[in-house]
């Protein structure tokens, strides 16, 4: 039986699942996998790196005890991670949220640790629109844009069928997209961000919170100042979204993540409204906003196809 690893790599916690290779194509897309097991592993926070590698190689061998499987059938792994990062070589430059991991060859680590299983490493955000392009929400199309709205923004965009990378293997950071000429300042230091209106951390810490459920559970309530950030969200994100239409022309804008998730209607509703109203037509036509559909496995679903792709030398998502 062929086998694949995908892990998801986050600030807090380490989370991994084994799926059998399924059929299908970079064409065609795929089924979602089907899981067969899964585990956890909290993120070591003690600013080693091989503190970390080794919690995603115990995560990886724990989803193999739990699946009944062996790693000797496992032919790849994938694994998606906080960038900036260097895909060929499964180099992370640095990870924002986990302290010490800097200029970490996650990829040949991992590996040796994984008795030389193949590992391939991406963005988290180019894994989860790898994820949503080959088997959820944008399965099919070849012009699409994926963004999630959770603590911070992410994205990814796929243009003819291949991940759009840029020169510095940056692109897709539409948290950093500018939408207003003045603002809060956001964490990546610049100012206007749509992540500095929009995402979950700074709308708590504007709102003096601890998290951002609770400025839309105040707005709802009747708190004006928490009206008045939601609806500068909502704003930021109305200007991200006829953005992308009126410079990427997309077929389908998937937006995954956790407020995507619970708050959709500050979140899909105005970037719909925004793109009937302002956006040049003809694109704005021939555009669908639509949730994601993998959910908060977005990471490894991702991570088990784009690891099937890689390994079978399969490099259209990848270059």
């Amino acid at each position: 039986m062929t086998l694949y690893i995908g892990l998801d790599l986050g600030g807090t916690q380490v989370r991994a699942v084994v799926a059998e290779g399924i059929a299908g194509g970079s064409a065609g897309g795929y089924p979602p996998p089907r899981l067969l097991g899964d585990a956890s592993r909290p993120t070591p926070a003690t600013g080693r790196p091989d503190d970390v590698i080794a919690a995603l190689a115990d995560a990886s061998r724990a989803a193999l005890e739990s699946a009944d499987r062996e790693l000797h059938d496992v032919v790849g792994v994938g694994c998606a991670a906080p960038g900036p990062l260097d895909h060929h070589r499964g180099i992370v430059h640095v990870a924002p949220n986990i302290p010490g991991f800097e200029r970490v060859p996650l990829a040949d680590r991992l590996s040796a640790g994984l008795d030389g299983t193949p590992v391939f490493v991406d963005r988290d955000t180019v894994i989860a629109a790898i994820g949503e392009g080959m088997a959820g929400a944008a399965r099919g199309e070849r012009d699409y844009v994926y963004v999630t709205v959770s603590t911070g923004v992410g994205g990814a965009i796929v243009s003819g069928g291949r991940m759009l990378r840029g020169a510095t293997n940056t692109a897709g950071e539409l948290g950093h997209w500018p939408v207003a000429l003045e603002g809060p300042r956001c964490g990546c230091g610049s100012y206007g961000c749509v992540e500095s209106f929009a995402g979950g951390r700074n709308l708590a810490q504007q709102f003096g919170s601890r998290d951002a459920g609770e400025v839309f559970r105040a707005a709802r309530g009747g708190d004006e100042r928490a009206r008045a950030l939601v609806a500068r969200a909502e704003a930021a994100l109305t200007n991200l979204a006829i953005g992308l239409v009126n410079g990427l022309n997309p077929s389908v804008i998937v937006v995954g993540g956790g407020i995507t998730e619970h708050e959709p209607q500050h979140v899909l509703e105005p970037m719909r409204r925004g793109i009937r109203a302002r956006a040049f037509s003809i694109p704005a036509a021939a555009v669908r906003v639509v949730p994601a559909a993998l959910g908060s496995d977005v990471g490894m679903v991702g991570a088990v196809l784009a690891a099937q792709e890689r390994a079978a030398g399969r490099g259209t998502w990848f270059a």
